[in-house]
């Protein structure tokens, strides 16, 4: 995994203990997670709140979260002390954080939402009017796009450089972006999880009457309102956990992919994890690999 500091310079492989990237199908669609060994002049400085890393040459993330981590590290007659660092992809951090005022948009693009939130996102991939957003002041605007999300019936996932809008039915029309054993797998079975977890909703049409959602099977009920039907069938629709599963690292993989077993199934890409440990703590080897949270299209 290539980081590099704001400034162009590239991160020593040395000097990065581990890193996690993570894309997901979250109104913050890329995240990482790093620690750093201290040693260079001006690091914690370049690893402070509020700076920026490029992730693999071209992703920008903001970190919002940097703490000295104590090591036994020892160079010359000083402790080295080590960097532990979250940060956020730029283009959607500001939308992350709690508003001091509200936002009420109606008939609004995706990307129309993101900016009002204070995100940087010029465009998404596939936008869609919104008939009504709110976000209230002292809420956070990801909590809410993400309520307009499932009201769509899809996710956002950031890939080549770009925030894209997913329906979720469209991301099993796609082709596998891999193929992987069957048997080297975690499988994960929540039937009943999801007879409580995933609700079939209501509302009420302009004259009074009662509109519904998917209420084929016995589930929890929830109310929605100035809902149509369309959309209280989308708010019960959601990718369901199937397979975790541990692969080489393959960082082309985003959330949102379409990943292909041995045994036949296809499943989409809810989370992937691309991991890099270096070993220079403990004097290991260098490890890298991807983990993968996959699931099918339920409701």
């Amino acid at each position: 995994m290539i980081l590099t500091f704001a400034d162009g310079k590239q991160i020593r492989g040395d000097l990065i203990k581990s890193a996690i990237l993570r894309s997901d199908l979250s109104p913050v669609p890329l995240t990482l997670e790093a620690e750093f060994r201290g040693g260079d002049d001006g690091m914690e400085k370049k690893l402070a709140e509020g700076q920026i890393i490029l992730a693999n040459g071209g992703d920008a993330l903001r970190i919002i979260q940097s703490e000295a981590v104590p090591t036994p590290t020892v160079q010359g007659d000083r402790m080295i002390s080590g960097l532990r660092v979250t940060a956020l992809l730029d283009a959607c951090a500001d939308a992350a954080y709690v508003r001091q005022r509200a936002i009420i948009k109606e008939n609004a693009s995706l990307a129309g939402i993101y900016r009002a939130a204070g995100a940087t996102v010029k465009s998404v991939t596939s936008d869609f009017a919104v008939p009504r957003f709110y976000c209230l002041a002292g809420d956070t605007p990801t909590f809410s796009i993400a309520r307009i999300l499932q009201e769509a019936g899809g996710a956002v996932r950031w890939k080549s450089g770009r925030l894209q809008f997913l329906r979720l039915a469209d991301i099993f029309a796609q082709a596998p972006v891999m193929t992987l054993p069957d048997n080297t797998s975690e499988n994960v079975t929540s039937g009943f999880l999801e007879r409580h977890a995933v609700p079939w909703f209501f509302s009420i049409d302009p004259s009074g009457a009662l509109i519904y959602g998917n209420r084929d099977k016995a589930r929890a009920v929830g109310f929605a309102p100035f809902q149509d039907e369309q959309r209280l069938r989308n708010m019960s629709r959601c990718l369901v956990l199937r397979k975790v599963t541990r692969a080489g690292f393959s960082g082309q993989v985003a959330a949102g992919d379409l990943v292909a077993y041995t045994g036949g199934a296809k499943l989409g890409v809810i989370t992937a994890a691309h991991v890099f440990e270096s070993g220079t703590d403990d004097g290991g080897s260098q490890n890298s690999y991807t983990r993968l949270w996959v699931g099918s299209l339920e409701g």
